[in-house]
């Protein structure tokens, strides 16, 4: 499962720079997109709770100390799309072009 960090409650939402804090995340399996909030605003509590919801890889806008805790504690892997921030439906369409 793929999981992105989001500002706003939207498929044109752009990604967050915060983890921890992000006010959303989108959550795609491979079918169904879904957005739910963000129940903690604590990164150590958000590893957990991307860990145990099947995360396999994260896409943020940038990254800190605490989402790269989840390479080493959890196999879930971290992208940073730098040259441009993509929408979430443009990341899904990225996400399975290179996969």
């Amino acid at each position: 499962m793929i999981a992105a960090a989001i500002e706003i409650d939207s498929l044109n939402a752009p990604l967050s720079s915060r983890f921890g804090k992000a006010k959303y995340y989108a959550f795609f399996d491979g079918t169904s997109m879904q957005i739910e909030e963000n129940p903690f605003r604590s990164g150590a509590k958000v590893i957990g709770w991307l860990a145990a919801k099947g995360v396999t890889d994260l896409v943020m806008k940038e990254a800190g100390r605490k989402p790269c805790a989840l390479k080493t504690k959890h196999a879930i892997s971290l992208h940073y799309p730098a040259a441009f921030q993509p929408t979430l439906q443009e990341l899904v369409k990225i996400y399975y072009q290179i996969k």
